[in-house]
């Protein structure tokens, strides 16, 4: 680490940023010395007012340097800058600590993470007592924070009455649905269900400590990866469009979502699931079930519309929480069990969106270690091409060959016809890891001979095959030994330039 520290004030969505070289061994020093600052009488009011002067000087906001007047204030020269990742992208210092005086929510944040309410600070000891790490080993307030010090949760927007409309219109066949009932489903996971509930839970976590209040594409990001060919590779093989922001998306035929806040409160909730109603309403004309997601990060709620020539009705489930708690013992919540199952049921057109995020590099690769493809396509007949001889096999026999394939190599397997399509979509189904088809949930909490006790909380090793041999995946960690094949996946861009980074190791 660095021996620099940045201080920052945000006013009007606006940062002030001045950095510190720093004396005592930690960096804490600077941040007693900007807490104390700002428990002095009217520090957020003098604050405002002193920085209010300055933007209302200014004929256009730009990144030049700004200098600050009174005792109070750091000495020059404080740079503007528009957006917090102006700040995290200075690569050329190493920063200890990012200490940020939110004046616009009244909160003050540590490396980007919110700890405490501006209008009740802590003190200098608990102020360096609450500076922790939570169980996923991230920055974190102490979870014996007094409540009153820590910050606030902005409160529910207003909702209109306008908003419910649609909810109040429509025939709701229940509020607080359960989920095998809204499904139709049993309530016990299948070994499949269980399978890619496990990988979402280790997979989402990953993510956990780049989550901010007011980023979309981690918000789209988390609802959307249960619905994804679940096929994760390094990028050269396998490639995902970027995430365009949009008030609804679509991600399957059937299944939409839309990005929503405050779904533990009731009105929230049912203006989430009003609008998801009108979307589906304005988008699909023919009737069947459609199903729409109402997400927020830290809770989810599905909502399920049924449509006929003359009639519709709608249920949905209560908010689930999504996100585990930063202090959790156990991945598993109720939204992502939610989304995983959902996630789950049958997709006709999974082979066809396998075919457009497997790149040209993937194939080629098959083409030179196998001497050739499998097949250079097909009509899509039900009869095989009369250049190839092939017995009249059962399905569950084809199903027994493909599993001997790479994952790459069940694409042109699946273009020999429809029966084989149909093999190779089955096979698909499950997620696949740097090849490695997994086959079977975690069978029990990895015990690696590492410190961390909370370690099962975003790791997990899961029985896989490749190309038919047994292997063991292990995802978030990697093993530095010659009997592990290390990899290192970005299989989705999360927002502008950043990636979801996974790491797995793989041993047979």
């Amino acid at each position: 680490m660095g021996d620099w520290v940045y201080y920052v004030l945000r006013y009007r969505n606006i940062y002030f940023a001045k950095e510190y070289r720093y004396d005592d061994p930690d960096g804490l020093g600077v941040g007693v010395k900007v807490l104390r600052s700002m428990r002095r009488p009217n520090a957020i009011a003098t604050h405002r007012q002193v920085l209010g002067e300055i933007l209302d000087g200014l004929k256009t906001p730009s990144h030049s340097l700004v200098l600050m007047k009174d005792g109070e204030y750091p000495p020059p020269p404080f740079h503007l800058r528009r957006e917090r990742k102006q700040l995290e992208n200075s690569h050329w210092i190493d920063w200890q600590w990012i200490y940020e005086i939110d004046l616009d929510r009244n909160i003050f944040h540590i490396d980007g993470m919110p700890f405490f309410s501006l209008e009740c600070l802590p003190d200098d000891e608990a102020f360096i007592q609450y500076i922790s790490e939570d169980h996923y080993g991230n920055l974190a307030c102490a979870s014996q924070c007094l409540p009153e010090h820590k910050y606030k949760r902005p409160t529910p927007p207003t909702v209109d009455n306008s908003d419910l409309t649609t909810y109040q219109s429509f025939m709701c066949t229940g509020s607080h649905v359960a989920l095998s009932d809204l499904l139709a489903i049993n309530d016990f996971l299948s070994p499949g269900e269980h399978i890619r509930v496990s990988f979402l839970e280790v997979m989402l976590i990953s993510d956990h400590n780049q989550l901010t209040d007011d980023q979309w594409s981690i918000a789209y990001f988390m609802a959307s990866i249960a619905f994804v060919p679940l096929i994760f590779d390094d990028i050269l093989r396998v490639h995902r469009p970027e995430l365009k922001r949009k008030e609804f998306t679509w991600v399957r035929e059937d299944t939409v979502v839309c990005i929503a806040t405050h779904l533990d409160d009731e009105r929230c909730l049912q203006a989430s699931v009003s609008r998801l109603i009108n979307e589906i309403m304005e988008q699909k004309d023919n009737s069947g079930g459609y199903f729409g997601i109402a997400f927020s990060v830290y809770h989810c709620a599905l909502v399920k519309v049924v449509k006929d020539a003359h009639t519709m009705t709608f249920s949905h489930t209560n908010a689930l929480q999504f996100l585990p708690s930063f202090y959790a013992d156990s991945p598993s919540t109720p939204g992502i069990t939610a989304l995983a199952r959902l996630g789950f049921r049958i997709d006709p057109a999974l082979f066809e969106r396998v075919m457009k995020i497997c790149r040209r590099n993937a194939f080629l690769e098959m083409r030179n270690k196998t001497g050739g493809l499998l097949a250079h396509g097909a009509n899509g007949s039900d009869d095989m091409s009369p250049n190839i001889i092939c017995p009249a096999l059962p399905l569950e026999l084809w199903k027994e060959i493909a599993l001997h394939l790479h994952c790459f190599e069940l694409i042109p397997f699946g273009l020999v016809s429809k029966l084989f399509r149909k093999v190779a979509s089955t096979i698909l189904h499950y997620p696949h890891l740097g090849g490695y088809r997994l086959v079977a949930a975690p069978r029990r909490k990895p015990t690696y001979d590492l410190p961390d006790q909370h370690l099962s909380l975003h790791t997990a090793s899961f029985p896989a095959a490749r190309a038919g041999i047994p292997a063991a995946v292990h995802v978030g960690l990697q093993f530095k030994d010659k009997l592990s094949e290390n990899f290192t996946l970005t299989p989705l861009i999360v927002g502008y330039y950043d990636f979801l980074v996974v790491d797995i190791s793989a041993n047979s």
